[in-house]
């Protein structure tokens, strides 16, 4: 098999995984990035907009109008770092932990709608497929931010 026909095969497969697991069909107002940012702005002890930045591999200008978006809807807050006055720490508010939940639980119902119909033996080997995935890409690829 050549490159190209491994790069055709990949690619394939991601507009198959993209259409199954219905990414388009999402009528959120918030973006895939918004709800990501926030999930790791919850999950990150000491979360800055720098570290999202190399986290995602997104330029400073989309990291920044991501979070001026969601500070201006009441869902992060910052504080200045006292080891760098320069540094802000972002959080979730109150009103942002409540629409990361509420994105959360839309993600696993989309997911459960999807695997309901799989039987065991099947969604064993779907997991074992999914976590060699993993395994070959994390040893063979350096992720920004890991």
């Amino acid at each position: 098999m050549t490159n190209q026909q491994h790069i055709n095969q990949i690619k394939q497969f991601n507009r198959f995984y993209t259409r199954v697991m219905g990414i388009f069909k999402d009528k959120s107002e918030y973006t895939a990035t918004e709800a990501m940012v926030l999930y790791e702005i919850k999950n990150k002890e000491r979360c800055t907009a720098a570290y999202l930045t190399e986290y995602f591999d997104l330029d400073k200008s989309t990291i920044s109008k991501v979070i001026k978006k969601l500070t201006n809807k009441k869902l992060l807050g910052k504080s200045i770092a006292e080891e760098d006055k320069r540094m802000h720490i972002l959080h979730l508010t109150f009103l942002g932990e409540e629409v990361l939940n509420q994105l959360l639980a839309r993600a696993s119902n989309v997911v459960d709608q999807v695997i309901k119909p799989i039987p065991e033996d099947e969604m064993k080997k779907l997991l074992q497929a999914m976590s060699q995935i993993e395994e070959i890409l994390q040893k063979n690829i350096k992720i920004e931010g890991d």
